[in-house]
């Protein structure tokens, strides 16, 4: 693994000996890669990210919540896949509700491709293979997580997620959601996030003027979470930003802040995405940790920011 100096804006990654892998900025650990975690199989095991911080040291995810036990911080994942389950818990069933059945798939990693710290940024590649609960390899998946556009005066920093997925099945693959089975307003799946207990009743904000009342399956490019934290009072928010190059752009978003703060790039909220054999699917989404609440034209700024560096990079 390279190392860089830790100076302003630089983060460092260092990997732990339970298989963590650690993204720092001086004394403040961004985020925790948790590669191989002892999830039940009941709630597919699947590689997440927690605690991710702000800049100041704020968590701003939570893990195994009692509610959703499946809820681990920020994760990529899917609720329907051909009648595998990706997500964890039960599966709604056309007619039936949400019913235990025996197809609570894993997400495993295989081999890391590399870990970078070099440059001013910190980059994290491996491969993952999607098993079903009978342990065949449906997908092989090589994910990159990009740590960067650190700014303390600013607060911020940004994680870019790409996930390549390719269906290694031998047949087609059919990714849905609670919504494409005949339940409304359930259309998680993908990049899905679970804020802190104390983010409850937070503030939802898109691109074009939608709250947390009218925003569940709206399209729109971006999408920000704003929460209170617990002891400090102080405010950090979330920007969740879709990329241009994605399929179906701008992303459908699953979001709530009661009973619970979530949010997903529900990709297959409104309809199902097939993936024939041997065919190849890339998703890159974006999430800047921002400490405080800012206005709406500050979000738009830090979107646009954003979106730059992805075309320069």
């Amino acid at each position: 693994m390279s190392r860089a100096a830790v100076g302003d804006g630089t983060p460092e990654a260092t990997e732990e000996p339970d298989g963590r892998v650690c993204v720092r900025l001086g004394d403040v650990v961004l985020a925790e890669y948790v590669v191989e975690p002892p999830t039940p199989a009941g709630d597919s095991p699947k590689p997440y990210l927690h605690p991710l911080r702000t800049t100041s040291g704020e968590v701003v995810t939570a893990v195994r919540p009692h509610d959703h036990t499946w809820h681990n911080g920020l994760q990529f994942t899917m609720a329907h896949l051909s009648g595998e389950n990706f997500w964890g818990g039960r599966t709604y069933v056309r007619g039936r509700g949400y019913t235990p059945l025996d197809n609570n798939g894993t997400i495993g990693h295989v081999r890391w491709e590399s870990i970078d710290d070099a440059g001013g940024h910190c980059e994290l590649r491996h491969e993952l293979a999607w098993r079903t609960a009978a342990g065949r390899r449906w997908l092989t998946e090589h994910r990159t997580l990009h740590f960067g556009d650190v700014s303390l005066r600013g607060g911020h920093w940004t994680l870019t997620w790409s996930s390549r997925l390719r269906n290694t099945s031998g047949h087609e693959l059919r990714w849905g959601s609670p919504v494409t089975e005949g339940r409304d307003t359930a259309g998680y799946g993908g990049l899905f996030w679970r804020g802190p207990r104390s983010f409850v009743g937070g503030t939802v904000r898109t691109s074009d003027g939608r709250s947390a009342a009218d925003a569940m399956g709206h399209r729109a490019p971006w999408l920000a979470f704003t929460g209170q934290h617990d002891e400090s009072l102080r405010s950090s928010t979330l920007l969740f930003a879709d990329s241009p190059d994605n399929a179906a752009h701008p992303t459908a978003w699953y979001v709530r802040n009661e009973p619970f703060p979530v949010v997903s790039f529900a990709a297959t909220y409104h309809s199902p995405w097939l993936l024939e054999p041997g065919e190849e699917l890339t998703l890159t989404h974006h999430v800047v940790v921002i400490d405080g609440a800012p206005d709406t034209a500050g979000l738009a700024r830090h979107a646009a920011r954003v979106l730059r560096r992805q075309d320069t990079d």
